[in-house]
């Protein structure tokens, strides 16, 4: 009983986390969220990150070199691909460099 209890709390708990929360798109149309995911592909690429396949499609390589540049950027790490986001890769200064660029 107890082991059962443990493992509902621990998957409750696993999709809670900000890193598997819905990102919020609800302001962006299907064209423009496509814009931006390519967009924040190109230049994660540019930067060293490797977010996979340059599509428009958030993907799980994408999530991942998003999160990996949030870290590094020391912004809130939440792998959600926004207008923000896309800002602050083509011009925070200085740049900030995934380990495949320096």
């Amino acid at each position: 009983m107890n082991r059962s209890l443990f493992a509902a709390f621990l998957a409750a708990t696993a999709f809670a986390s900000p890193a598997y929360a819905a990102c919020p798109t609800d302001s962006m149309t299907p064209d423009m969220y496509f814009a931006y995911v390519e967009g924040i592909q190109k230049t994660l690429t540019e930067q060293g990150f490797r977010p996979g396949v340059i599509d428009g499609k958030i993907g799980p390589n994408t999530r991942s070199a998003i999160r990996a540049y949030q870290k590094a950027a020391k912004l809130p790490v939440d792998g959600c691909p926004t207008q923000e986001l896309l800002d602050h890769i083509n011009f925070s200064q200085p740049k900030v460099y995934g380990l495949g660029k320096r």
